[in-house]
C-alpha cells in the first residue's frame, strides 16, 4: 500500500513529532494552523473578484522537497494570472511543510531551478517565507537558508499577519 501523507503541517506528520514533546506548543501551533487555513480561498475565487485585494498569500504545505516539481509551475502560472488581472498586486509565498527544506543552502544545487525561481520572484518583489518553528525541529536556523528566503518565526503566524492586513490566502491554485 502506498503511503500518501495528508495535507497538514509536516510537524504533525513527522515520525517523531515535536508535538509529543511539547503539549502546550502543540495547542498553540494547532490553533495557529487552524486559523491560518480556515479562511483560505481558491485561485478561481480570487480571479472572480471585481477589485484587487490588498495582497495575496500562497500557502504551501507539502510532504517533501520533490513536491516543488509539481507545485512550482502551478504557482508561477497562478502568479501570472493574478498579475494579468490585478497589475501591481502584492503577492507573497509562505511555505511551511517539509517542502521548505528544499530551500536550504545545502539544497541549492539539488534544487537549483527552484532556487533560481525564488531569486526571480524576489526580484519581482514577491517574498518567499519559510517556517522557523518547523526549521528549528530539524535543528536549523535562518543561517541555514539563503538570503533570498525569509525565515519567519512561524509560517501560520506569518500568514495570519498578512491576513490581518487584508491579504487573501490561497491554498488551492491548481487549474
Amino acid at each position: 500500500m502506498k503511503f500518501t501523507p495528508r495535507k497538514t503541517c509536516a510537524w504533525a506528520c513527522s515520525p517523531t513529532p515535536a508535538a509529543s514533546k511539547h503539549p502546550f506548543l502543540t495547542g498553540l501551533v494547532l490553533l495557529a494552523l487552524l486559523s491560518s487555513s480556515a479562511f483560505a480561498e481558491s485561485l478561481k475565487d480570487v480571479l472572480e473578484l471585481n477589485e484587487a485585494p490588498p495582497g495575496v498569500v500562497f500557502e504551501i504545505v507539502e510532504a517533501g522537497g520533490d513536491s516543488w516539481y509539481a507545485t512550482k509551475p502551478m504557482l508561477l502560472k497562478a502568479i501570472d494570472k493574478l498579475h494579468a488581472k490585478f497589475a501591481g498586486l502584492d503577492i507573497v509565498v509562505v511555505s511551511h511543510g517539509s517542502e521548505q527544506f528544499a530551500l536550504t543552502k545545502k539544497n541549492q544545487i539539488k534544487y537549483k531551478s527552484l532556487h533560481d525561481t525564488v531569486k526571480d520572484l524576489g526580484e519581482k518583489n514577491i517574498h518567499v517565507h519559510v517556517c522557523g518553528v518547523h526549521a528549528s525541529w530539524r535543528s536549523m536556523t535562518a543561517e541555514d537558508f539563503p538570503d533570498y528566503v525569509d525565515v519567519a518565526p512561524s509560517g501560520p503566524a506569518q500568514i495570519n499577519q498578512y491576513r490581518a492586513l487584508g491579504y487573501v490566502v490561497i491554498d488551492d491554485f491548481a487549474d
